[in-house]
């Protein structure tokens, strides 16, 4: 049993625990409002007893920010545009790969991520025209590979 002083600062009781916990849930009473046990001289606030302590608030993490599908993409897309100028023997498909990537991007994209997603599609296309013009113009004897290869023989 207790004793407690209610907001208007009058003494009320004796108050079983029950009762008192069944205010707490109301709200009648709070972690703050004072009480005072049976045979006690002294008030105390009524979350220093354990059986009304408040559990400690469980709080979430903050937010991760999730990283936005289209910057994701157009980074892809510059990397395997990349890939595609680079790689001599297997760029072609870096290339392709690259185009596709880039282009969702660009659909896709904000002003940030626009810039990215051009670069991998400038580099894509440049690494296709490498992989399958520049062969198709060799095989076809254009003048100029004639040329160079004539010119290289000294």
């Amino acid at each position: 049993m207790y004793k407690i002083i209610g907001s208007d600062g009058k003494i009320y009781g004796p108050v079983a625990t029950d009762l008192l916990r069944q205010w707490l849930a109301e709200g009648r009473v709070n972690v703050n409002t004072l009480l005072q046990p049976d045979g006690a001289t002294d008030w105390r606030p009524l979350s220093s007893l354990a059986q009304f302590a408040v559990p400690p608030v469980m709080s979430m993490p903050p937010a991760v920010p999730v990283a936005r599908r289209s910057n994701n993409l157009a980074v892809l897309g510059l990397v395997s545009g990349l890939l595609g100028c680079l790689c001599c023997c297997c760029g072609l498909p870096f290339a392709l790969l690259g185009l596709v990537l880039s282009l969702i991007a660009l659909m896709d994209s904000e002003n940030g991520d626009r810039a990215i997603a051009i670069a991998g599609l400038v580099l894509s296309i440049l690494a296709l025209g490498m992989h399958l013009v520049a062969p198709l113009l060799s095989l076809a004897g254009m003048p100029w590979t004639m040329h160079f290869h004539r010119w290289n023989r000294f």
